[in-house]
């Protein structure tokens, strides 16, 4: 179970791979082992927090494969995560270990600093660093601020 814990960070906190003793807490409401299903469900006000990264969502779905490893993971209900000056939201996050990435689903949306990127679905691939911006239902729309001259970012 804390080999689960630990794969779950390295997995949500999107490859900001950072190599910490620190304790990953996750709370919610209930926590149910559904063995048949080889799936953990959080439900209710589920918080995820390590360091600085915290996500925050409704329902947490963890399924595992026949040695326990985990196979994919799922955040439904307004989804929320903040690592440092990043954030993100969706409807939906969707982890697959076997293909490496995530995809945001539904009113998706990343921000750093000012700068946004929204779309139906953003899908990011932890292997090649590629992120992919999906509008289907309204189109793509990206915010950036210029930099100011002399700024030390």
């Amino acid at each position: 179970m804390v080999r689960v814990f630990l794969i779950f960070f390295l997995i949500l906190g999107f490859a900001y791979a950072e190599k910490s003793e620190k304790p990953i807490v996750i709370e919610a409401d209930t926590l149910e082992y559904i063995k048949n299903k080889q799936m953990i469900l959080y439900k209710g006000n589920v918080v995820v927090k390590k360091e600085d990264f915290t996500l925050k969502s409704d329902t947490l779905k963890i399924f595992l494969d026949e040695k326990g490893d985990i196979q994919k993971i799922i955040a439904l209900g307004d989804v929320r995560f903040v690592k440092g000056n990043r954030k993100g939201k969706s409807d939906r996050a969707e982890y697959y270990k076997n293909k490496n990435y995530i995809i945001l689903i539904g009113n998706a949306e990343l921000q750093q600093d000012n700068n946004v990127i929204e779309g139906d679905e953003i899908i990011y691939y932890i292997d090649t660093e590629k992120a992919e911006v999906i509008g289907k239902n309204k189109r793509v729309r990206t915010i950036f601020f210029p930099e100011e001259k002399g700024s030390k970012k």
